[in-house]
């Protein structure tokens, strides 16, 4: 297999069309301005020291979740089909590159040229959030950043698998934001499609089984999956965090629950987390080895 020839290519073009200098500025400017702002306003006689608990809300579970789905679509939606519609896929092919190269390599290029700035924005904002005094702590810090770079090389093995699968460059990039659009603002219709089959189709679902059901459902979504693992990071209890801002609605579902139900565990909701990070990939290299170039 040749797919690491790809992946390196990839990468140096990227360095030479000056993509890791626009990505490294989006991300140094939202994880290390932030914490910035969050360092240049702790008071020195306040009560205790402030944790980088403060920071994740601060940032913005949501800000995060938003922003980096969003980048790795633009940098992943036309690694593929870009290079078929100038040609310059048949040339590629014509060496000893496969087809499952051409995939592999894309998703490794293009995931390293955004999991490096993010890497490095993420650590920068560590060193600045430490010199303010701001209580890091490692171990948690590095977790998280861990999972926001499992959700950006997620996004890109996504949109290259649009992009294999696409016929089009129009197509692909239709294809991601269409997917973009239903993960980050339509996933809670999805959810009350429950609601829809009970009460069309007669199930005679207890209400209690629609709110299990839903939560199994919500937390298939990577997005919602990488808020929640990260919640969990700063969270004891797990079921707090699952149902992190929830209210009092929130309370009576875990007093109803009572014990963490298997399919909301930690290592359950990773799980899905990853079939994001596989499946979508592995589909769109499906339909690209039986296509016509």
């Amino acid at each position: 297999m040749t797919w690491q020839a790809i992946a390196r290519k990839d990468f140096r073009d990227a360095v030479r069309s000056k993509w890791l200098w626009g990505l490294s500025a989006i991300f140094f400017g939202l994880f290390v301005g932030s914490a910035y702002l969050i360092g240049s306003n702790v008071e020195p006689n306040g009560n205790g020291p402030i944790t980088a608990e403060v920071f994740i809300p601060t940032l913005g579970e949501l800000v995060v979740a938003l922003v980096v789905p969003l980048v790795a679509i633009v940098v992943a939606y036309s690694s593929v089909i870009g290079e078929r519609e100038s040609g310059a896929l048949k040339l590629l092919l014509s060496l000893p590159h496969s087809r499952q190269d051409v995939v592999a390599g894309k998703a490794t290029g293009r995931s390293t040229v955004l999991a490096l700035p993010i890497l490095v924005a993420m650590l920068l904002a560590a060193v600045v959030l430490a010199i303010y005094g701001v209580d890091v702590g490692p171990l948690k810090y590095l977790a998280f950043i861990g999972l926001t770079l499992l959700l950006g090389v997620t996004f890109v093995n996504l949109a290259v698998g649009v992009s294999a699968a696409a016929s089009t460059n129009r197509r692909a990039m239709l294809g991601t934001v269409g997917l973009y659009v239903v993960l980050t603002m339509l996933w809670t219709q999805v959810r009350r499609v429950l609601l829809v089959f009970n009460d069309k189709l007669g199930l005679g679902w207890e209400q209690m089984t629609l709110v299990k059901y839903g939560l199994f459902i919500k937390f298939f979504n990577p997005i919602r999956a990488y808020e929640t693992l990260v919640t969990r990071l700063y969270t004891d209890s797990v079921l707090s965090a699952r149902l992190y801002g929830a209210g009092r609605q929130g309370q009576l579902i875990a007093q109803q629950l009572g014990d963490v139900p298997v399919y909301l565990t930690d290592w359950v909701v990773l799980a899905q987390f990853l079939l994001w990070l596989l499946v979508p990939v592995a589909l769109g290299y499906l339909v690209f080895r039986n296509s016509d170039l």
